[in-house]
């Protein structure tokens, strides 16, 4: 038999462990220096920028967009595309700066910006301003025209209608005065 517990020499002696070395508690680790988090940068929202007043609108033709036919609008709208037909609205209809309107069109006030082509007709106001192109007719109590803009056409501000009625009466005293005989002048009187 062996041994397999003997030292070389084949001594026996007691049992030698390896020693073990105590260990030295490791100081705990220091936190690592917290640097200030950069506050997270408010993301930026991505917005298709809106045209001046389109606050409130109910109606809105994108530029680019085409129509053809009647557009009604029950409060204020906004065009920037191209209409052919009629556009009638309630309220504020602004035709925007790359707007291209074929239309007879009817609203409280008319605001023109765009090229229009066909007669316009406002309860309040029509205003054309710069570079905006009106070609036709306007009917309205009141009309404001810009530097800048092309009017070709003729326009009925509604006091006209007014002044019929006191020009017909003078067109009659003025045709009573004509068939009264005419005072003779002193220079026929010489004879």
């Amino acid at each position: 038999m062996a041994w397999f517990d003997r030292n070389p020499g084949n001594k026996t002696g007691p049992e030698v462990k390896p020693e073990k070395v105590p260990e030295v508690p490791k100081p705990a680790p220091e936190p690592a220096p917290v640097a200030a988090a950069p506050e997270p940068k408010p993301v930026p929202k991505i917005e298709v920028p809106l045209p001046p007043s389109t606050a409130g609108l109910i109606g809105y033709l994108y530029k680019g967009s085409r129509i053809t036919g009647q557009l009604n609008f029950q409060g204020p709208a906004r065009i920037d595309g191209a209409v052919d037909g009629e556009i009638q609205c309630q309220s504020t209809l602004t035709i925007g700066e790359g707007a291209e309107v074929r239309a007879r069109i009817s609203g409280q006030v008319v605001v023109i910006r765009g090229k229009v082509e066909g007669n316009v007709t406002a309860k309040e106001k029509v205003e054309i301003a710069a570079p905006g192109r009106l070609i036709g007719n306007i009917d309205s109590p009141r009309l404001i025209i810009t530097e800048g803009v092309v009017f070709d056409g003729d326009c009925s501000m509604g006091v006209a209608k007014q002044k019929g009625g006191v020009s017909s009466s003078q067109s009659i005293s003025a045709d009573t005065a004509a068939a009264a005989p005419a005072p003779k002048l002193q220079a026929d009187s010489k004879s």
